[in-house]
């Protein structure tokens, strides 16, 4: 029996079907009944938060303690349908944190949307080569650690391989200030509508940005 293993569960938690729903949700069991210390951000996070700043630091934070506790990540990974923003900055945490990373499923793999680096890059760490995208983000986190500032620019809408980048970077950016707390975080240019009323990633960084000025 696992005994007080820290998992975190990347997994997509809006727009998946009912099937989808119950493969992460048997898998979230599977782990509890083990006796895992399980984080799953669709129980564990505050997801009334208006901004997503709560959230993001929520899982942030079990994601670091995890990283001190020799945990891991469990991915569960939806490469058809809406892209899913979370699992994305997630993976770049978890990789910024160094933790070690288990793929338990992937949905809609045969009828992907967009380029999926973020599956190619989970693909990479399991061994499956070229190892182009790895370099990448190893070289994107490089960066990040030996800057002050992170600076984020960011589309509203994820179409393309740039785009899917931006919300990777940031789980790097994320992960890093999780070790350093100097690390500032900033929205760089922000394309798109962004509405009010609706909790989003460039929030996050705004709050991020005031936390740090007080």
């Amino acid at each position: 029996m696992e005994k007080e293993t820290s998992v975190y569960l990347i997994s997509p938690v809006r727009q998946v079907t009912d099937e989808q729903a119950k493969v992460i949700a048997d898998h979230a069991e599977k782990l509890k009944l083990a006796g895992v210390k399980l984080f799953n951000p669709v129980d564990d996070a505050p997801q009334q938060d208006e901004t997503g700043f709560n959230i993001v630091m929520a899982e942030l934070n079990f994601l670091l303690q995890a990283a001190m506790e020799n945990g891991r990540v469990d991915i569960l990974w939806n490469a058809g349908g809406k892209p899913s923003e979370g699992s994305r900055v997630d993976l770049g945490i978890a990789f910024a944190l160094d933790l070690e990373f288990k793929l338990v499923a992937v949905f809609n793999e045969k009828k992907p949307t967009g380029p999926q680096i973020g599956l190619k890059i989970i693909r990479e760490l399991d061994g499956e080569k070229p190892l182009n995208v790895i370099w990448e983000m190893y070289s994107e986190l490089s960066q990040i650690k030996h800057s002050r500032e992170a600076v984020i620019d960011w589309d509203t809408e994820m179409t393309g391989a740039e785009q899917e980048w931006q919300r990777i970077r940031l789980g790097l950016a994320l992960g890093c200030m999780a070790f350093n707390p100097k690390l500032k975080i900033s929205l760089g240019r922000l394309t798109g509508e962004d509405p009010a009323e609706k909790k989003s990633y460039p929030k996050v960084i705004r709050e991020i940005e005031k936390a740090i000025q007080k």
